[in-house]
């Protein structure tokens, strides 16, 4: 049996190893270069070593459970560049409905939603109460934060982070890299830049 390793032993690290073992996977640790950053929890795997100096062994598989685009992008190519696999976890209180094509490596956490013929690309995270609604597309390492809403037809570029509560009109495009703050209201299409407030403007 595989058993899955956890980059990053954060908050988002140990959300994904309880929806992992909801799944009914087995957890088998952590890379983190915190190795004493779970010392005060207790009923996790154990941190194995920092990501930089773990090598993947045979019934290793990989999830990225770090927030930031661009650090999770570093990561994945790190450990793919040993042989690492990569699986994604989808709780199943999650709603996923037809056609919805999810890439390796995503979380997809309880009661997130994705609707009717939308594409998820790679190590992409749908977190806690988001919406992405249908004919959405969202482009690897994204970062949908808890309680976004992205309405219908909405395209996130790759490395896109989208802050909790954020919403997302119908039919608007985020170019690759951005930043939507939380709470933002995005009534219009920006290719590149942080945005933010309600209507979001470029900051």
């Amino acid at each position: 049996m595989s058993r899955l390793v956890i980059i990053g032993a954060s908050a988002m690290g140990r959300e994904t190893s309880a929806y992992a073992r909801e799944c009914g996977m087995v957890v088998k640790g952590f890379l983190d270069s915190r190795t004493n950053i779970l010392d005060r929890q207790s009923g996790y795997a154990p941190v194995l070593s920092s990501a930089e100096e773990y090598m993947p062994e045979d019934d290793d598989i990989f999830i990225c459970a770090v927030g930031d685009p661009i650090a999770k992008r570093r990561y994945v190519r790190l450990l793919e560049s040993r042989g690492a696999k990569f699986a994604s976890v989808i709780h199943p209180k999650a709603y996923v409905g037809a056609n919805v094509k999810i890439g390796a490596g995503c979380i997809v956490a309880p009661n997130a939603s994705i609707t009717n013929d939308s594409v998820i690309g790679e190590h992409v995270i749908v977190n806690v109460n988001a919406s992405v609604c249908h004919d959405n597309v969202v482009g690897d390492f994204t970062t949908i934060c808890p309680g976004c809403c992205l309405a219908g037809r909405v395209k996130i570029g790759k490395d896109v982070f989208v802050g909790a509560g954020a919403v997302i009109i119908p039919d608007i495009s985020l170019g690759d890299g951005m930043f939507v703050a939380a709470g933002a209201t995005v009534v219009n299409s920006f290719s590149e830049g942080r945005v933010m407030g309600t209507p979001a403007r470029l900051k």
